[in-house]
């Protein structure tokens, strides 16, 4: 088991550079199990986005039954067997993942902004709130506002990865926020006019990203208080990968839009700093009541059970 939690653990750090980094704030075992988890949930996405199209699709349904059966002979899928006995993670949360994820094998186009957010909740909340069984939280009320970072931070990823999700024939920025024809043929050779497009499509997903963020801000009542500054940290440099590709347009196309360590080092020293000289609605005394409405797309028994 140690060989193979070293292995998360590096997985861990290496592909998810932003949340790792925040999630070193949380002790020791906590941080062990979010490792194996992010190990899972990394394997699979990587058997979704192989090429061609759908060369994984049996290997991903097998392991959607092997969840559901508890029996595989894959050390991965038994760690992840043992990580949900462990927590009580409702098993409903890995099929709703595993379902997202067998969709997304294809060439794929969002077409409104309902859909992203359904995707959205698939690939992104349901890993949201398996964390917070990870991390001993149970209050029901905690769910949506868990539920909406997940949505907020994949729509940060969709607004950051246009090109290399277009290599795989994908097109996440909905339709209905585009104003001019775009495929993934004419992202990638660099056509002006459909890169504009998808830039200001973009930049208007993340302004409903921020109203997301917002809402996640007030379930941060529902955490423990180091856990508390893991996630807030975690929001804060993922919100700002957005902020970055807004103030440097004409960057955006050249590179992958990343924030350095400098730069996260800085945001994590204000908010610390912050924390201190004002109490955030981190700290708040009470929870807020959920804004309904940014949930209509989704179906609230599953995460709300």
């Amino acid at each position: 088991m140690s060989a193979e939690l070293d292995a998360a653990k590096a997985s861990f750090q290496e592909h998810a550079k932003t949340f790792s980094l925040a999630a070193r704030l949380l002790p020791g075992q906590q941080y062990a199990d979010v490792a194996r988890l992010y190990a899972f949930c990394r394997y699979v996405d990587d058997l979704a986005d192989a090429e061609p199209s759908g060369i994984n699709d049996a290997t991903l349904r097998d392991i959607r039954r092997a969840l559901l059966t508890g029996d595989s002979p894959n050390a991965r899928i038994e760690d992840t067997q043992k990580l949900i006995q462990q927590h009580q993670i409702p098993i409903a949360l890995f099929i709703d993942f595993m379902d997202e994820l067998i969709a997304d094998q294809w060439p794929r186009e969002l077409t409104s902004v309902d859909q992203v957010v359904q995707f959205a909740y698939g690939v992104a909340s349901t890993v949201g709130l398996m964390m917070c069984h990870i991390l001993g939280v149970k209050d029901p009320k905690a769910f949506p506002f868990a539920v909406d970072l997940g949505v907020a931070m994949q729509m940060t990823n969709i607004c950051r990865d246009i090109l290399e999700d277009a290599e795989r024939d994908r097109i996440y920025v909905p339709r209905d926020l585009i104003a001019a024809p775009v495929d993934c043929a004419g992202l990638l050779a660099g056509n002006n006019e459909q890169r504009s497009a998808a830039y200001n499509g973009a930049s208007q997903l993340l302004a409903i990203a921020d109203d997301y963020y917002a809402s996640a801000e007030h379930g941060y009542y529902f955490l423990p208080f180091i856990i508390r500054q893991t996630i807030a940290v975690a929001a804060l440099l993922y919100r700002s990968i957005g902020t970055k590709m807004l103030n440097r347009p004409n960057q955006y196309w050249q590179r992958r839009t990343v924030v350095g360590t400098p730069t996260k080092m800085r945001i994590i020293g204000g908010y610390c700093i912050s924390r201190l000289i004002t109490l955030p609605v981190a700290s708040a005394s009470s929870p807020a009541t959920h804004q309904s409405h940014l949930h209509h797309a989704l179906d609230s028994r599953r995460f709300q059970a």
